[in-house]
């Protein structure tokens, strides 16, 4: 759910690999200090031409290692681990070898074997704090918490001020649902980086799901020194000024933050204010057909304007805390018109069970369909709403699965059905937003949207009821209460 740092930054891995390795042995041939600086220049071909060349005349454990190096720069990891292993049966006391083994295990995933590398890697060597902050994000990653902290303490014992390792405790801590913790983790991290915005970032992002949202907004503000924008094409930032007869761009940053926040934008409009909104494809024809919004624009168009703002930006500007402010819904207005998937005698009901397989979050938030098997009935009528679905288990969890170009035409389907059922995804947003009766499943740490402190409902969507996982992956107890509610649901 928060964003993470990219743990495994290949060039600092290099780097320190090789650091590692003349710590251990003291590289004198000519050729492989020719292959170390064509890697330090990022000149790979040259130094895995040099290497080859080594290996053709003799096996040399420092050539492997720098060729599985390079591989594993290249996201080649299953070549990386094999070039690593021919490094590690030469010589199998260099820890640097044991580590680049462990980071190319840890990114195929790996991560049982990537702790026997890096737990091998430490007895070899146990005073380089950085091996012992990958050996805790491999125990991250199999929810081995204690395990965990324990090892970026360790790094922060060897390291005082390692930033990354306080960042990784903050994340930690809010898995385990650790909020204070997680929050003086962070500010730790701010202390020794005040510019460090990933660390205020997800700052941010902890303090909006425990609903602390001014303080939330303020650190939100920090996602744009990561993704940054090129201004070429901008004029004044938006903040507060009077908006009466002026024109607002406002920028694109997503589907969800635009479904999500869009009904703030509209309150702008009754100041005499002309709106021009930037979206994506996906929906843009939806977003067309909101009277309200003076012009809809590609994410690519820059239209004359007054003031800009991007979307998320609203919320800092305007301090929306939603469990103080009034909403009405529906906010997003679409005629409703008889769709074909509906069928009259049941109860429809619209399915989702996977959500963004681009999140870092997919797997945790995703349900496999198995799960569902006796959920519904021959009163219901079940279709998925996922056109990238493949068809397994049909039978058991949906009777049909709807394709859809854009959110228009999902949006035509969700205005008809009487439920929709979902993870944590685009959908759940627009069914909220259209007043729909929504049952959301959550993990046990949700998205910082699904604010913790109200356990079975949103401030933002009065029609989504939450059900949250008491332990985490644990789904089953969820969708024993979704099929309790559709028991004792009421069609009207």
């Amino acid at each position: 759910m928060f964003v993470l740092i990219s743990n495994l930054n290949i060039d600092k891995i290099i780097f320190c690999l090789i650091k590692m390795t003349d710590d251990y042995k003291d590289i004198t041939d000519q050729e492989l200090n020719k292959a170390i600086n064509f890697l330090g220049q990022n000149k790979f071909s040259e130094a895995e031409s040099v290497c080859n060349d080594i290996i053709s005349k003799k096996n040399n454990s420092d050539a492997y290692h720098i060729l599985s190096s390079i591989k594993l720069y290249n996201q080649d990891f299953n070549e990386a681990i094999k070039l690593v292993k021919k490094s590690i049966k030469i010589n199998n006391e260099n820890p640097g070898y044991h580590v680049t083994l462990g980071c190319a295990y840890s990114a195929s995933k790996e991560y049982e074997s990537s702790i026997v590398a890096f737990k091998k890697a430490i007895s070899l060597n146990s005073k380089v704090a950085q091996v012992h902050f990958y050996l805790g994000e491999s125990y991250r990653q199999l929810k081995k918490h204690n395990d965990s902290l324990s090892s970026f303490y360790q790094s922060i014992e060897l390291s005082p001020d390692y930033a990354a390792a306080y960042l990784m405790l903050g994340l930690v801590y809010q898995e385990k649902k650790q909020f204070d913790l997680s929050i003086q983790s962070f500010q730790k991290c701010i202390e020794i980086m005040p510019d460090y915005a990933e660390a205020h970032l997800n700052a941010g992002l902890c303090y909006l799901l425990i609903g602390d949202y001014k303080n939330g907004w303020k650190e939100y503000e920090w996602r744009k020194q990561i993704t940054k924008l090129s201004i070429d094409n901008l004029n004044t930032e938006w903040t507060g000024q009077n908006l009466n007869n002026k024109t607002l761009l406002v920028l694109d940053e997503g589907d969800e933050n635009l479904i999500h926040f869009v009904r703030f934008v509209r309150e702008l409009h009754k100041d005499n204010c002309k709106i021009i909104l930037q979206c994506s494809d996906l929906s843009m024809e939806l977003m067309s057909k909101q009277k309200w919004i003076n012009e809809v624009v590609s994410t690519e168009s820059y239209p004359d304007h007054d003031y800009q703002i991007q979307m998320g930006s609203l919320m800092n500007v305007l301090q929306i805390d939603p469990n103080k402010v009034i909403q009405g819904f529906p906010y997003i207005n679409i005629e409703k018109k008889e769709h074909e998937y509906i069928k009259t005698n049941k109860l429809n009901i619209g399915l989702l069970l996977e959500t963004n397989t681009n999140s870092n979050a997919h797997e945790d938030e995703s349900i496999k369909s198995n799960v569902m098997f006796d959920v519904f009935n021959e009163k219901h009528h079940v279709i998925y709403l996922d056109s990238n679905l493949k068809r397994q288990h049909s039978e058991i969890v949906y009777d049909e699965y709807f394709s859809y170009e854009n959110l228009d035409e999902l949006s035509n389907l969700i205005l008809n059905l009487d439920i929709v059922i979902t993870v944590d995804h685009l959908v759940a947003h627009v069914a909220g937003a259209l007043d729909i009766n929504t049952v959301l499943m959550l993990p046990c740490v949700p998205n910082w949207r699904w604010e913790i402190t109200h356990r079975n409902s949103s401030p933002w969507y009065k029609s989504v009821k939450l059900y949250r996982q008491e332990t985490p992956g644990d789904w089953n107890s969820v969708v024993k209460k979704v099929k309790g509610y559709l028991e004792g649901y009421t069609h009207v």
